[in-house]
């Protein structure tokens, strides 16, 4: 998938969208960075969104947010309708967390939790030491109230700090990369994408380099069954002993 992005080809995005059944969830999370790299190739990712050929509902709503900020004003509009018709990306984040608040209340099964979280958050999130490092160490979370991790898992963009929010740099040859601005000097920066992947871009090469107030993490947490967010959270509350 990876070598799939150094590809210039225009088919290359309708390629991985129709053997999206074969991958894998880690897979799947690297195709998705791949197709948002360039205009034709998210214009196939939100042509199979709007059919509803891909079925990562947290992919999909989290593809959306970055997509509406797309410097291709022909992939932003087509995102910002994909979103209003399908209601992919609730414009409530507040009714979604009075949702499912009562959950914080509720025990899990800490074994399933560590499950999901490996399922869903170790690619970006360290847990005592295993894990990535897009975006915070959680190591120690289990101190905090659950209430509070569990509105941060579904409204991440509530209360984002600096070092985690969205950045996209387009280049002169049309790649797009979106994700934390991990260094920058006089003649480079360095994205690194929600897959864990750098990408280094000399600045002679930039287009344009935006900073948004969208957090890095995708929402759609929300997705997920009810008794998941509970065993995830049982999982972090135990991560502090």
């Amino acid at each position: 998938m990876n070598a799939l992005g150094d590809s210039r080809n225009a088919g290359t995005g309708q390629s991985i969208v129709a053997n999206w059944s074969q991958f894998s969830p880690a897979i799947r999370r690297n195709a998705i960075a791949v197709l948002m790299r360039r205009g034709d190739w998210a214009l196939a990712l939100l042509e199979a969104i709007d059919k509803q050929k891909n079925q990562q509902g947290r992919s999909r709503a989290g593809s959306l947010v970055q997509l509406k900020q797309n410097p291709n004003r022909a992939v932003a509009r087509r995102a910002e309708r994909i979103a209003e018709v399908t209601a992919a990306v609730s414009a409530d984040r507040e009714e979604v967390v009075k949702k499912l608040l009562p959950l914080a209340r509720e025990r899990g099964d800490a074994g399933r939790g560590k499950e999901v979280f490996t399922a869903q958050c170790v690619a970006c999130h360290t847990i005592n030491g295993q894990g990535g490092k897009i975006g915070p160490d959680l190591t120690g979370i289990g101190a905090r109230d659950r209430a509070e991790v569990l509105t941060d898992i579904l409204d991440p963009n509530r209360s984002v700090e600096a070092n985690y929010r969205m950045w996209t740099v387009t280049t002169k040859g049309g790649d797009t990369f979106s994700g934390r601005l991990e260094t920058e000097t006089q003649s480079s920066v360095e994205i690194l994408d929600t897959t864990g992947q750098k990408h280094v871009v000399q600045r002679k090469e930039i287009a344009s380099l935006e900073g948004s107030q969208l957090s890095i993490m995708p929402i759609g947490l929300e997705a997920l069954p009810p008794d998941n967010l509970k065993d995830l959270l049982e999982y972090l509350a135990e991560s502090h002993q």
